[in-house]
């Protein structure tokens, strides 16, 4: 009875594709940290190391560029699956399933903000994603955008000043390697901190590896969630 009860409790939190994507990205981004730090700061003894280990300078740029390309196609992916969710699906891009900015996004914010300062009783109830979520996936996915133009006007740099001044070059590498320390800080940072690191789900949230959760925990942490899923809201999925 206990066994049958638990399993009715479990309730899938994130589909196969998701979950496929967030290993890829999480594989590829490591790599590109891993990398792309032995690169920019290739005077320090780890550093050196690494790229002895991995074959020279020139070994450890292939698996920069190698690594950039795989988290990039997954990028792409996504950007496709929205296009999916909303011409094939029909889902709301700002939805309570959606993982889009809107407008209760700063109604949240303003709620939790009062939550935290005593003036609130509880927190907001929060859709699928809360708004720091959101924050967190919309400033890898255009981060990403960035990184990629500015790495694509590296990796080959004669193409593109036929067309732009070489200046645009140096300009180029200055944007990628502060947008990359800035993206390797939020991620490692605050993105494990927020999502494995809270009271809450210490030493980790495993929902984003096995897409399964318990009905206790969505019902607590994104009420706004279980509501429209079982109560007839924005019923696309993610």
């Amino acid at each position: 009875m206990t066994a049958e009860k638990d399993t009715q409790d479990i309730t899938i939190r994130f589909s196969v594709l998701h979950r496929f994507l967030h290993l890829v990205v999480m594989i590829g981004f490591t790599g590109l940290a891993v990398t792309g730090l032995s690169l920019g700061f290739s005077s320090t003894a780890p550093a050196r190391a690494f790229i002895w280990l991995v074959g020279g300078s020139g070994g450890a740029a292939w698996l920069h560029r190698f690594f950039a390309v795989v988290t990039y196609l997954s990028v792409v992916v996504h950007a496709f699956w929205f296009i999916y969710y909303k011409a094939v699906l029909s889902g709301h891009l700002t939805g309570p399933l959606s993982i889009a900015p809107s407008t209760k996004d700063f109604k949240d914010f303003s709620q939790n903000l009062r939550y935290f300062l005593g003036r609130r009783e509880a927190p907001p109830k929060f859709d699928k994603f809360t708004y720091m979520e959101k924050i967190d996936y919309w400033a890898l996915f255009i981060g990403m955008n960035t990184m990629g133009i500015t790495g694509l006007v590296m990796w080959f740099p004669e193409f593109f000043t036929r067309f732009i001044p070489g200046y645009f070059i140096n300009i180029a590498q200055v944007l990628h390697y502060f947008e990359a320390i800035l993206a390797i800080a939020i991620k490692f940072f605050i993105h494990i901190g927020l999502a494995h690191l809270r009271p809450a789900v210490y030493p980790a949230d495993t929902s984003i590896f096995s897409g399964r959760t318990t009905k206790e925990k969505i019902m607590e942490e994104h009420p706004g969630e279980w509501a429209a899923a079982h109560e007839g809201g924005d019923s696309a999925g993610r």
